[in-house]
């Protein structure tokens, strides 16, 4: 860019979808909120003022190849990697290729790779890491109102009466959606904010009531809560008698378990349950807010489904009475799932197993009839089975890091190292998923590359290059078209970014994430409106929302073990690709802790800062403690520090709907890392 030029652009972090106002000089880049944006009104954290400073660390040059990847890499042409790819493609059959892509690609990457795979390919053997962090809100909000997309919007928050936050530290996860709460806070001091979370957060902190459940009833709390209000009267019957259907069914598995014992079992008080009643009793507008507390369980769907019936029953589908929004996790993630990038979908928020989906998929791309495969493809956790199996013998990853992120990391690790599997990585500097490559492929990053995302509240902005990148290294875009080009397939040829962007918005076209009427230069634009089914009349056959019973589970009492709870730090992205090499980001955050109550660590004779071993089946992590405020034998630990990966103790489980990972808990024990001390402690 020229210097002393402004950029409008977006943020590359979270989903809260920051709108920036690039500013270029000799001196470098200012980053600063776009208050232009009506999203997030100008508003923005501190990761993307401090990332302009990193851009150019550690960064990969040129396409690196090694047979064998017990040997060192060897720099390449562009030609010889993109005729590697598609050899290997060409070489196997369909079913032996798998692709896993990433909610931090633009929505035209993610769109030439749903085109390329579903379509041109005939496989759905893909998936992306919003199977990690976004699956299970998608099945809830199509389980729910019939299609995928968050009803409500951030403006809810600037009037609410009162704001639930569920499984989710917005202090941390989302800082610009929680200053805007704080904002509210201060403005009307009566507004109540109420968290509802295992561990007491920072968000926890700024709340007017923490309910520090036991991780795993949030099922039992919601059934419990949802029964009272309607021993109470307080449903809202002329909502639920023309909008929904399935309350009755609902009601009658509620109603069974008695109340005080549904809140005890949860490991909470009475009183602090009654708050909660008498609010969804209330008039109040209620916004609720949830992330991955709920998302990422083996029982998410579930959770999910649970928190929004507390809405539907009591009418709070609209501005007067609030929403529930669910936070997504990364910055594209809602623009993935419109184009389908998930193994069951197609763009327009199709499905493949759709007839007529699949028909208008490939009309569009001048397909033959039936090229699209009429199943859903397997998620990437039973592909990582696949590969350890020698079932897939190709795996191509986009901009992510799978190894740090996925359960089981020493299984992982054991996949993606395994001999058979040709592994592509493309992404803008070698992660440890791309340290096990054969061939790595460089991109361009944020800040060199164009195109456009869809935030929490389903609000499109574009994403504009503010400088150059490596000479050699290439949009995401254009590596995929060439690939498509190299293996004689047409539709690949493409002028720019806005081109890619018209001809996936005529598959928009009519659908519920309708943007087929925007123009790319000027796009800003929430689809759907500020409201999803403001006329009451949602996307399910009968046009009513769906209650649906809730499975309540009972978490079973356990003294040998702790409930280990992952999740992220502050300052720090993911797995620290990036943010790591920033040293504002990365202060005070430089090391991995276990966070446990003082009382518990008191009892085992550990002070804070001593080291303790915390292990269960899977394997075993050294961790130096740190005392903070949890429920009663919890434990937490961040995830994305490549030296001491959390994962290593989190199983390959899944919620048996989204095929989500149940990232957020496991069972572990603890000791003090030294034995002998240990032992005269017990004596």
């Amino acid at each position: 860019m020229k210097a002393n030029s402004t950029v409008l652009t977006g943020c590359p972090f979270c989903g809260t979808g920051c709108a920036l106002n690039v500013e270029c000089s000799e001196n470098g880049y200012k980053v600063k909120g776009d208050k232009t944006n009506p999203s997030t009104q100008g508003d923005l954290c501190f990761k993307p003022i401090q990332m302009a400073k990193a851009l150019d660390a550690h960064r990969l040059t040129s396409p690196l190849y090694r047979k064998d990847k017990t040997k060192p890499f060897e720099e390449i042409s562009w030609e010889e990697a993109i005729t590697l790819i598609a050899q290997n493609i060409s070489d196997l059959p369909r079913e032996e290729l798998y692709f896993y892509l990433s909610g931090q690609l633009l929505t035209e990457e993610s769109y030439l790779f749903t085109k390329l795979i579903k379509g041109h390919l005939g496989i759905n053997n893909v998936d992306a890491n919003s199977r990690l962090c976004m699956a299970t809100a998608v099945v809830a909000h199509k389980m729910a109102f019939g299609s995928d997309g968050p009803v409500g919007n951030y403006s809810d928050i600037d009037d609410a009466d009162a704001i639930v936050i569920s499984g989710s530290n917005p202090a941390w996860a989302h800082p610009v959606i929680f200053r805007r709460i704080m904002a509210r806070k201060k403005a009307h001091p009566e507004t109540k904010i109420i968290v509802i979370d295992p561990i007491y957060t920072e968000t926890a902190e700024k709340s007017d009531l923490w309910i520090g459940l036991c991780s795993g009833s949030d099922t039992t709390l919601y059934n419990a809560l949802l029964a009272e209000i309607y021993r109470r009267g307080r449903c809202d019957t002329a909502f639920i008698d023309r909008a929904t259907e399935g309350f009755e069914d609902v009601i009658n598995t509620v109603l069974d378990v008695p109340f005080a014992q549904s809140i005890t079992s949860c490991g909470l008080l009475i009183e602090d349950a009654e708050v909660l009643i008498e609010l969804f009793a209330s008039q109040k507008k209620i916004l609720g807010l949830w992330c991955q507390g709920l998302n990422q369980a083996v029982d998410g769907v579930m959770r999910n489904l649970g928190f929004i019936n507390l809405f539907l029953a009591t009418g709070r589908i609209n501005a007067l009475k609030g929403s529930p929004l669910s936070l997504t996790g990364q910055p594209n993630a809602m623009g993935g799932r419109e184009v389908g990038y998930l193994s069951n979908g197609l763009p327009g928020y199709r499905d493949v197993r759709n007839l007529q989906d699949r028909t208008v998929c490939e009309d569009h791309w001048n397909l033959p009839k039936n090229t699209i495969f009429p199943m859903p493809g397997i998620t990437i956790t039973d592909a990582i089975d696949a590969i350890v199996n020698n079932e897939i013998k190709f795996l191509w990853v986009a901009c992510t890091n799978p190894l740090l992120t996925l359960p089981d990391f020493n299984k992982t690790q054991r996949a993606l190292k395994n001999s058979n599997l040709f592994l592509v990585v493309q992404d803008c500097v070698l992660s440890e998923t791309a340290s096990l490559a054969n061939l790595v492929l460089p991109t361009l990053s944020w800040g060199e590359k164009e195109g456009s995302m869809t935030n929490s509240e389903r609000f499109i902005k574009r994403v504009r290059p503010f400088k150059s990148g490596p000479d050699e290294a290439k949009s995401d875009s254009v590596i995929i078209c060439n690939v498509a080009q190299k293996l004689g397939f047409k539709g690949f040829d493409y002028s720019d970014s806005k081109a890619i962007f018209n001809e996936y918005k005529e598959l928009t076209k009519t659908r519920l994430c309708d943007q087929s009427t925007q123009e790319y230069e000027s796009l800003s634009y929430q689809w759907g409106g500020k409201y999803l089914y403001a006329d009451e009349y949602f996307a399910t056959p009968t046009g009513k929302a769906q209650f649906h019973p809730i499975i309540s589970s009972f978490p079973s009492p356990d003294t040998n073990t702790f409930v280990l709870i992952t999740g992220r730090t502050k300052k720090q992205w993911h797995t620290m690709t990036r943010t790591q090499h920033v040293p504002e980001l990365l202060r005070a955050e430089e090391h991995p802790y276990l966070l446990m109550n003082s009382e518990e660590g008191a009892k085992m004779g550990i002070q804070e800062g001593d080291i303790a071993v915390i292990s269960n089946h899977l394997g075993d992590l050294e961790l130096p403690v740190r005392f903070g405020k949890l429920a009663p034998r919890h434990l937490f630990a961040p995830f994305g520090y490549g030296k001491t990966p959390i994962n290593t103790l989190v199983p390959a489980i899944s919620d048996p709907f989204s095929f989500q990972s149940a990232l957020k808990s496991a069972r572990v024990t603890v000791r003090i890392k030294n034995k002998m001390a240990a032992i005269l402690l017990m004596h």
